[in-house]
């Protein structure tokens, strides 16, 4: 096996699991922290510590595996232009999630009384609803990679990796 084909296993492995984790979280945990606002938010401010040292290495894990796949893969026409969307849509995950998911969740947390149950509660589904977004692109983006595993590299590339 090739370290294109590695990078690309590895790539598929982590966003996958990072797809099923968001999933369970969202249909698990966060209904819990909306619940009764704002009396439910200390249960998301609980959790943040744990949320932050479980996503910050699947997702940088995720980001160095995909950025990997790609460049072991650029010279693959038929691989490279799925590694390269995959990419981008990793990249507008990212950027969505330090933009907004990240400081949305914190601002409710710490200022959830001061906003008003009725406040924190529409915030909250606007929140969950646009997470379901970002994970449906996040799913996307772990399709595109297994497209991409799934697609043999092409001929020239092929032999160049036999001789």
């Amino acid at each position: 096996m090739s370290y294109a084909e590695l990078a690309l296993g590895a790539s598929n492995v982590l966003l996958g699991s990072a797809v099923g984790a968001g999933m369970n979280q969202s249909i698990l945990v966060m209904p819990r922290w909306f619940s009764s606002p704002p009396e439910s938010l200390p249960e998301a401010a609980e959790s943040t510590r744990s949320l932050r040292a479980f996503w910050t290495p699947l997702t940088a894990g995720s980001a160095v595996a995909l950025g990997s796949a790609w460049a072991l893969n650029r010279n693959d026409p038929r691989r490279r232009q799925l590694l390269s969307v995959a990419g981008g849509l990793f990249a507008v995950t990212w950027a969505a999630t330090a933009a907004y998911f990240v400081p949305e969740l914190l601002r409710l947390i710490r200022s959830g009384h001061q906003l008003g149950a009725e406040e924190v509660a529409r915030r909250g589904r606007r929140w969950r609803n646009l997470n379901w977004a970002r994970l449906a692109v996040l799913a996307g983006v772990s399709v595109l990679g297994a497209a991409a595993a799934e697609r043999r590299p092409a001929p020239r590339i092929r032999r160049l990796l036999h001789h």
